[in-house]
């Protein structure tokens, strides 16, 4: 067995997995889907040689040159004006073939040029005698056939020894390769941090009906996806439930609850009703049953996110997740019919990986689908992934992966293709989802951070060399958030923020959090934001920020673990914001509150305090000391004046 062979399983915990050294150009699964359309297609140009060269009439010639190339027919026939209005219509076809899933759109329009092309053929004229013919349409039309067809195998397999030749090279560079000790602090939130948590709050907090502070557009493609910015905001909270308030889930619960609710909207998911009679000629609304992983295995993830973090079993309960259609039809859903749902798409997938639209699976959301099968595993003890995951990776690494240790975004189910549909730079990326595979296939994810991270500890130490007095001493650009509908400096603050932890800068890491604060910084609050960034753009950012010490991945490998140490139990969570809940001694508590609008004194219900014991309060910024005593179930209160941002230290008076 070759280093190259080896399966990842086999591979030990610090090794990095090798790329194959002769990857095929297609996988097995892609060249039988590529099959059917190929044998159309020689079907089509054997049927039109047949017509041209064999029956030759006028009709028939028509009939042929529009099935060897589209519109040809119509050039022949001395109607260059439908010729290229033909080819026009190829282009929108192809656009909703893409994007609408619109698969019969092709056809319909190449099919729709042979029928106007048999009619045309001995009919009027614009600017010749009536059934007249140019027979240079012959040769034009098999040379726009073959000329399309040639530039089609020719950029696929440039692309393809392109990055095969870079092969040696990179198995070289991953042999030897040291991946970087990722940065990874217990940070004390700062008023970022508050107004960040105060604005999901709001817009978690807000009327069930209500969307305000989400970018609206539209649902299918651009970035303003209702959908997934509601997921980002549920990812963002969940790490910050893990990480900052783990001694005091009441609230963020509360919040995640409401913002995964949001996700039953019919304005959230109505969009599928349209993908799914586009592509499957099925008029059934229901968000859940069949493709649309988009939605389904993000939900379900998110549900994983939220479970782990906060340990509440709300979406475990039958008809938990409840979707109504407009006519009252009712789609009841919980976490474990969800995933049930997502494991059963994954047997019907002839690709192996199941869709986003009708027809298109993408790399990201199918890693989001095994991401919501094993963090299921990991709570319930289901074997959902373990089912599935011989078959995923097989598919992953024999139908997307790509030579140079990339994978290909998008590829069709139907006909086996992949290509740059402009939605991430040159169509590919070494990674993806919102853990990268470090949960679900920990070897790739090494391949993919030591491919990633080549050029970034030079890139991030010459950032890091601009630091003066803790603050990067420059404004980043800003640049064209994913909906294009606004600009702004976050997303590239956040990639600096991402790329300095995970080569351990930790000065420019702490760097960017103040630079960015002074360069995106708005002093606003709700409905406003307080950096000024797109919905998308702002999420994101929060899940980076608050992804310390432990990310999402870690958090789906994990699972939820209860608070230890002193717990806040109750509060007047309408009045109150938690910045910070966290024991880091199993003894003490340290919290950070603040009031939500306005001054208020604020009685702190306290549990799992040690019976019996005497414990003292203290705000470290004033010196003021209050005590409080456990009674004999470990639960004690005190109140306190919040007319600000409080720091507070519970710790025993004397150590029990």
């Amino acid at each position: 067995m070759t280093v190259t062979d080896r399966s990842p399983e086999l591979v030990a915990d610090d090794a990095i997995l090798l790329l194959p050294e002769s990857p095929p150009r297609l996988g097995p699964s892609s060249r039988r889907l590529l099959a059917r359309p190929l044998a159309a297609l020689v079907l089509l140009q054997a049927i039109g040689a047949w017509l041209v060269f064999g029956v030759g009439s006028p009709r028939a010639t028509a009939a042929g040159l529009s099935l060897v190339f589209p519109g040809a027919g119509l050039l022949y026939d001395a109607a260059p004006v439908l010729f290229v209005t033909t080819l026009a219509l190829m282009v929108v076809a192809l656009v909703l073939w893409w994007g609408l899933s619109a698969h019969a759109a092709i056809p319909i329009v190449w099919l729709g040029s042979v029928v106007l092309s048999v009619i045309l053929a001995d009919g009027p004229r614009l600017w010749t005698d009536r059934g007249s013919h140019w027979g240079w349409a012959i040769p034009v039309a098999y040379l726009l056939a073959l000329a399309t067809l040639g530039r089609m195998v020719w950029r696929f397999e440039s692309r393809y020894r392109s990055k095969r030749a870079r092969i040696p090279e990179l198995n070289e560079y991953l042999a030897s390769a040291d991946l970087p000790e990722r940065y990874s602090p217990v940070r004390m939130p700062d008023e970022i941090d508050a107004e960040l948590v105060r604005f999901a709050y709001d817009l978690a907090f807000q009327p069930d009906d209500g969307l305000k502070g989400l970018d609206w557009g539209e649902q299918f493609h651009g970035g303003t996806q209702l959908r997934y910015q509601l997921n980002a905001y549920c990812w963002a909270l969940s790490v910050f439930a893990a990480n900052y308030v783990p001694n005091a889930p009441a609230q963020v619960e509360r919040a995640l609850a409401k913002l995964i609710d949001k996700h039953t909207d019919l304005r959230v998911w109505k969009y599928w009703r349209t993908l799914n009679v586009l592509g499957n000629f099925d008029t059934n609304p229901d968000p859940i049953v069949r493709d649309n992983i988009m939605f389904s295995a993000f939900l379900g993830d998110v549900v994983n996110m939220y479970e782990a973090a906060t340990g509440s079993d709300r979406y475990d309960q039958p008809g938990s997740l409840n979707f109504v259609w407009s006519d009252g039809r009712t789609f009841s859903y919980d976490h474990h019919s969800l995933v049930a749902a997502i494991r059963a798409n994954y047997e019907r997938s002839r690709l192996g990986f199941f869709p986003c639209e009708p027809g298109w699976s993408f790399t990201v959301c199918n890693i989001m689908g095994a991401q919501s099968l094993r963090g299921h595993g990991t709570l319930h003890g289901s074997t959902l992934w373990d089912e599935v995951k011989p078959q995923w990776r097989r598919t992953l690494d024999e139908e997307y992966l790509t030579p140079d240790g990339s994978y290909a975004h998008i590829r069709s189910n139907h006909v086996g293709l992949s290509w740059d549909t402009g939605e991430v730079p040159g169509g590919h990326y070494f990674a993806a989802g919102s853990n990268r595979f470090a949960d679900i296939l920990p070897a790739h994810a090494r391949r993919a951070a030591a491919l990633e991270l080549r050029t970034a500890p030079a890139k991030m130490g010459a950032l890091a060399a601009k630091i003066d007095d803790g603050v990067l001493d420059l404004e980043l650009p800003e640049v064209p958030e994913r909906h294009r509908t606004r600009s702004s400096a976050l997303p590239s603050w956040t990639g600096v923020l991402a790329g300095a932890r995970a080569v351990g800068e930790a000065r420019l890491a702490d760097a960017s959090l103040a630079s960015l604060a002074r360069q995106c910084a708005t002093g606003q609050r709700w409905p406003d934001r307080p950096l000024k960034a797109g919905s998308s753009a702002l999420a994101g950012h929060m899940i980076v920020r608050w992804s310390s010490p432990m990310t999402t991945a870690q958090l789906n490998v994990r699972g939820y673990v209860p608070p230890s140490g002193p717990v806040v139990d109750s509060l007047a969570w309408d009045d109150v914001i938690v910045v910070l809940a966290r024991s880091t001694d199993e003894t003490s508590l340290d919290v950070v509150l603040e009031p939500w609008r306005e001054p208020v004194l604020a009685t702190v219900g306290l549990r799992q305090l040690h019976p019996a014991t005497t414990y003292l309060v203290t705000a470290p910024a004033s010196g003021e000391t209050k005590r409080c005593t456990a009674d004999g179930d470990g639960r004690a209160s005190f109140t306190w004046q919040l007319d600000g941002r409080t720091t507070l230290r519970l710790e025993p008076e004397v150590a029990p």
